[in-house]
This record gives structure tokens, sequence and C-alpha cells, in this order.
């Protein structure tokens, strides 16, 4: 069930499928139409000619082709825009937003739906209970057409922006922070103390997008095993960093059971991998600083998304529910470096970007005792980048003056 649940989340952020669902919808729809007119009474009160209801569908046919393949349009150059602006990695968030999806996938499936009506009411198809219940079905297909341009019309002046694609990414992360405090280690137990056994590695290297941790200790259970993972989603596992070590004894069918337990692909995914959404806001921070784009403003709101999840993300339980598996838990430090360490680097010559930086890590110390450690070494790494690449000696004054402050705050 865990890796059914994964493929269908991963389904759902393809942009095919709602248009596809929404299409095959919509043919049913008018077969369903058909087959009901024979539940109608002979003798209706009233009748409606074909000509009424073809000439709504031909007036849905010839604009929602045009409007689909508008939409389908603004979405291309939305993502063509958030792959330049901010980082490709943000990219399956565009095109995988739910509500883009809905609003293009009313406009195929009523265009469908109007394509199948006009060819079966000029094939002779429909008796006149088929047309009224054909009719009635049409009026609502116009009613959702028309809710759905309303909310395009919202959803196209922020669809690809650099703020939206931010807010994207920090409500992804926010979910995969929420899954790892429901589930620690994905209900595995903690790792402690030494652990060798018997290295498990992939077919061919790659991210580790999905770990099955309910399977595993369905094998551990019955080969009477013990499973250490040592590439927990996110991880870049490889011939020389094993999936998980096995301690007791196994055969091939068992091993690639075991191996089976993990989906591999070559990119990492946002589900159940927080750290790949504080690398992807690094990267927009990162692209904001370069000298083409020149944009702060966009680092220093990465900075305040970043501290506002972080103050969110508690110490990481030990899991329940599989005795026989272990796992790691993550390194606060590398979390924190993954979105800071590339601002602090090439935000080093704006002092602007430097302050907020050290007031977000001197909020997480403050607030948070699993990143406080981590947050205290980054400060001062962040001053002495600042210190090595500010000239102006006012500027690096200022920096003195800021790391100064935040360690008044911390001691008191």
């Amino acid at each position: 069930m865990s890796y059914l649940r994964f493929q269908l989340r991963q389904l759902l952020q393809r942009m095919w499928f709602l248009p596809a669902a929404f299409s095959a919808v919509a043919v049913l729809t008018v077969v369903i139409a058909y087959m009901l007119a024979g539940f109608a009474p002979d003798n209706l009160p009233f009748t409606l000619s074909s000509d009424a209801v073809q000439s709504i569908l031909e007036i849905l046919a010839s604009s929602l082709l045009t409007v689909a393949v508008f939409a389908l349009s603004t979405v291309v150059s939305a993502l063509s825009s958030a792959s330049s602006a901010t980082t490709p990695r943000a990219v399956p968030l565009i095109a995988g937003d739910l509500r883009a999806q809905t609003s293009i996938s009313v406009f195929i499936g009523a265009f469908l739906f109007s394509i199948v009506g006009i060819i079966g009411l000029s094939a002779g198809f429909y008796s006149e209970a088929s047309r009224l219940f054909l009719f009635g079905v049409t009026l609502i297909v116009v009613v959702l057409v028309v809710t759905a341009l309303i909310r395009w019309i919202g959803q196209i002046s922020a669809i690809g922006r650099v703020a939206n694609t931010i807010d994207a990414v920090e409500k992804q992360t926010q979910q995969a922070i929420e899954i790892l405090a429901a589930t620690p280690r994905l209900g595995c137990r903690a790792a402690e103390g030494q652990f060798e056994g018997r290295p498990i590695t992939p077919l061919s290297p790659g991210y580790v997008q999905h770990c099955d941790a309910e399977d595993l200790q369905k094998l551990a259970e019955k080969h009477d095993l013990q499973l250490l993972v040592r590439s927990r989603p996110g991880a870049y596992a490889t011939p020389v960093r094993p999936l998980l070590l096995v301690q007791g004894e196994i055969d091939e069918d068992t091993e690639a059971k075991l191996r089976d337990c993990f989906v591999v692909g070559d990119k990492r995914t946002f589900d159940s991998d927080p750290r790949f959404g504080f690398v992807v806001l690094g990267e927009i921070a990162d692209k904001a600083l370069s000298p083409g784009v020149n944009d702060p403003g966009t680092a220093i709101d990465v900075i305040d998304t970043a501290t506002r999840l972080f103050l969110g993300w508690g110490e990481e339980a030990d899991g329940e529910g599989f005795d026989r598996v272990r796992m790691a838990a993550l390194d606060p430090r590398d979390v924190l470096e993954d979105v800071f360490r590339p601002i602090a680097r090439d935000g080093a010559g704006v002092i602007e970007v430097m302050i907020r930086l050290l007031r977000g890590l001197e909020t997480i110390a403050a607030c948070n005792p699993v990143f406080a450690e981590g947050a205290e070494r980054l400060e001062q790494d962040v001053l002495t980048r600042g210190m090595a690449a500010l000239s102006a000696r006012s500027d690096r004054e200022a920096l003195a003056a800021a790391v100064s402050q935040v360690g008044k705050n911390l001691s008191n």
C-alpha cells in the first residue's frame, strides 16, 4: 500500500493525468445520458429538438478548443519562466499544480464532451428522452466551464512567478516535514551503535525516491533478519553506497525482494524528502544572487521562508512499529547547509543578505534546539565569508555589529 500511495502521488503530478481522466468522464457522461433515456417515460411533458442541443454543443466545441490551447500555452510559458527565473528543480511543482491542471482538464473534457455529443446527435443516436438528458448535462458543463474560466483568470496572474514558486516549494517542503513527523524514520528504529551486514546495492546508481519500510519489516520477520537502511529517501545510492545492510542469511530471491522495496530514479522527489525542498530553496536564492539577476530581495524572501520551515521541524523521534528495521536520522547541520550555505557563499558581498541571514540563524538557534548547534556554526561561517567579501569598511563594521548582537541575544 505504501508503494501504491507513492505511485498514485506521482501519477497525480503528471500533467496529462487529470485531462485524460476528465476526458474519460466526459465520454462516459454522454454514454450514460444515452442509457438513462431507456428508463424515461414514453410521453414527456415537452420535447427538445436536436438543433437546440447541437447549437449549444457547437458553441462549446468551437470556443473551448481555443481556450484549452491558450491555457496550455500559458502553462508552458510559466514552466519556462519558472525554470529560468528560479530553478529547473521547481518545475515539477508548477506542472503538478492541481488547480491549474483542473482548469485545463475542464476545458479539454468539455471540448471532448461537445464533440462526442455532436457526433451522436448527427448520427441520430439520441431519442427525445436522450436529448433531454443530454441537454441537462450540457447545462451543467456550461456552469463548470464558466467557473473554471473565472478561476483560471486568477491563476494566470500568479503561475510561474518567483514568489508563487517559492510558496509552492514551501508548501511541498512543509508537507514532507509533516509526513516525517507523523512517521519518524518511516516507522523504523533509530540506528545505534555499530551495524555490520551484507550490503544490498541498487542495480544502477540513482536517487532513492521511496522506501517501503513495511515490506522490509515483513521480509525481515519472514527470514529472521535485521536491517539497517543506509539510503533513506533523497540519498544517492550507488554500488559503493548501498541501499541497506542485512544481518542474516538470504538468497538471491530474497535479495531481489529487499531491493524492490526501494524506488530508485534519476531525480529526487519532494515526497518524504524535506531536504530536497531546502535544496531547491537554496538554488532559487543562489540564482537570484547571480550577477545576471542581482535580486537580493528574493534571497531574503528565501531566508525568511526557510526560517519558518525550520521553526516547525522538531526532533526526529524513534520510529514505532518496525522493530527489525533501523534507519539513521537526518543530520540537522546538513539540512541547514542545504539552503543557507549557497546563500552565504554567493551573497557574501551583499550586506543586506548577510544581516538577514544572521537574523534567520539567530531565530533558529534560539527557538529550535534541534538546529541550534548547526545554526551557531553557520553564523561563524557567515561572518568569515562576509568579512572576506565585503569591500567597504562600513559594511564590515555593520556585519560585525550584527554578529555581536546575535551573540548577546543568544546568551540572554
